[in-house]
């Protein structure tokens, strides 16, 4: 794996491509060689100032880095900060110009199904990658965080087989159930009858200006998973309200991680 690594000495920063925040902590970037997809991603990484040197720290992993590291780096520091956050590290994977392919489950207009190949990008040469470079919680304990297409996919590994995924913690927003004419349901369904629960921790937001069929879609997915009954599934859904699909996500993320690291 090739790597080009970048390191900026901790400091308040103001860090972001798309918006005016500020950040406390440790701004890192490398790019790592993916094999298995034969691409290349840009990683940025956050850590906040109060990052242990014992192997106690929890991963997070956002999507679309080129355009949300900041966003969610912002939150972090400032949830690390004031003790609601145990010491977390953010990765964000970035090459957005290829969401289409990364992040789809099926071959479909508009995009070209290659989220398992990513899925297993993630588990197989990201996740190894950043436990030889920091300390990391080595349990199957980390977050993922996407929105949008991010949001699919975000959705699509929580259905995936829980022994060897290795998030236990999902944050969605704007999901794009639409896509493929709603095929994340059938891999939900495909999950259910398999599996008798899901020992994850589920935040799910979407903003009241999205649309009839979004809306629709995020009140049938939040209907169906809560009632397969799983006994350690833990989940709460949030509409935001007077938001559209992209003034929505800050909200999400904010209260998604509020959600998912207290429950």
């Amino acid at each position: 794996m090739k790597f080009i690594y970048l390191l900026f000495l901790p400091l308040l920063l103001s860090c972001s491509k798309d918006d005016n925040l500020e950040v406390i902590g440790v701004i890192e970037e490398f790019s790592l060689q993916s094999n298995i997809i034969n691409d290349s991603y840009p990683i940025y990484v956050y850590l906040p100032e109060n990052y242990s040197n014992d192997s106690s720290n929890q991963l997070i992993i956002g999507l679309d880095g080129d355009t949300r590291f900041n966003a969610i780096a912002n939150l972090i520091s400032d949830k690390t900060q004031n003790g609601s956050m145990p010491p977390s590290i953010l990765i964000s994977i970035g090459n957005n110009k290829n969401r289409n392919r990364d992040y789809t489950p099926t071959s479909y207009d508009h995009g070209t199904g290659g989220a398992n190949n990513f899925y297993q990008f993630i588990k197989e040469e990201l996740i190894p990658e950043l436990e030889s470079r920091y300390n990391l919680d080595p349990s199957n304990n980390k977050t993922l965080i996407g929105h949008s297409f991010g949001g699919l996919f975000t959705q699509y590994v929580m259905v995936q087989n829980r022994q060897d995924n290795p998030f236990n913690k999902f944050i969605a927003g704007g999901t794009s159930y639409w896509y493929d004419s709603g095929v994340i349901f059938e891999y939900e369904q495909n999950y259910a009858n398999e599996n008798i629960d899901l020992d994850v921790t589920f935040y799910n937001g979407m903003g009241t200006l999205e649309g009839g069929v979004m809306l629709a879609s995020f009140e049938e997915m939040n209907e169906r998973i809560d009632n397969r009954n799983y006994p350690n599934f833990k989940h709460k859904n949030e509409l935001v309200e007077k938001s559209g699909h992209t003034g929505s996500a800050y909200t999400i993320f904010k209260k998604g991680l509020d959600y998912v690291f207290n429950n």
